[in-house]
């Protein structure tokens, strides 16, 4: 469950980046930019195996998770929140969701101070990369298969890039 989903086809494109990719309007344009920060790719999914290898070695309690935590899937109801669409639950230390809830300090601080487990630094920053390294992945196997230019694909293209840009942001 700990290995990006998609990571098999993300290592499969970066190994075609001289081969055009014609899948639609947005393959080469996606094949350029993943050309472009094909090192970084490398070096994130390099720090994402060195994460998790210290993460497993230090051998902390799993627990449900949900794996996607974010306002999205939160239903206001009257007497409070319920949290949603849960096809992502699993099993993995309590990090998995409190990297998408919060990396304000604080609020880490206040998680600590509630359940008496201070949220493990390479454990926080392996969801992270995790989630954007999937984010990568599923982006590179839209643009790559069969694919029109549509609404839906401009969305994914400002998404893809921005993705990458926060990739570059994960020197762990």
């Amino acid at each position: 469950m700990l290995d990006p989903a998609g990571r098999a086809g993300l290592e499969a494109a970066l190994g075609e980046l001289s081969v055009a990719w014609e899948g639609g309007p947005f393959a080469e344009p996606a094949r350029k930019l993943v050309a472009e920060h094909a090192g970084l790719v490398r070096d994130r999914l390099a720090d994402f195996d060195r994460l998790a290898d210290a993460v497993r070695a230090r051998g902390a309690r799993h627990v449900v998770t949900h794996g996607e935590p974010h306002p999205g899937n939160l239903l206001a109801r009257e007497d409070g929140y319920r949290l949603v669409d849960w096809d992502t639950v699993g099993l993995a230390v309590p990090e998995r969701d409190l990297a998408v809830v919060s990396g304000d300090p604080a609020a880490l601080a206040r998680y600590a101070e509630v359940t008496g487990r201070e949220p493990d630094a390479d454990a926080l920053a392996l969801y992270r990369l995790r989630w954007n390294l999937v984010d990568v992945a599923e982006f590179v196997a839209w643009f790559r298969g069969p694919h029109e230019r549509t609404s839906d694909t401009e969305t994914a293209w400002k998404g893809f890039t921005e993705t990458v840009d926060r990739l570059g942001a994960h020197a762990a």
